[in-house]
């Protein structure tokens, strides 16, 4: 079976399903492809581990952090 039979199969099945339970974790399942990181996003990520390996003497903890925030409070 083809990848398009494949998916009118699944469609024509899902239609006619009435199990809360299959249907809630077939969402989930499609919640959590849909949580994938945007190309900008894993861009971001990546400038910042290139930052931090080539200047690891200019991060904060997060307890420094923490302080910087409370000063300004």
């Amino acid at each position: 079976m083809d990848i398009q039979a494949t998916k009118i199969d699944l469609i024509h099945w899902l239609t006619e399903l009435d199990d809360q339970n299959i249907l809630a974790r077939i969402k989930l399942f499609k919640d959590r492809q849909e949580e994938e990181l945007s190309e900008a996003h894993k861009k971001l990520l990546d400038d910042r581990l290139f930052d931090f390996e080539n200047n690891p003497d200019k991060v904060l903890d997060w307890e420094s952090v923490m302080i910087e925030i409370e000063k300004d409070l």
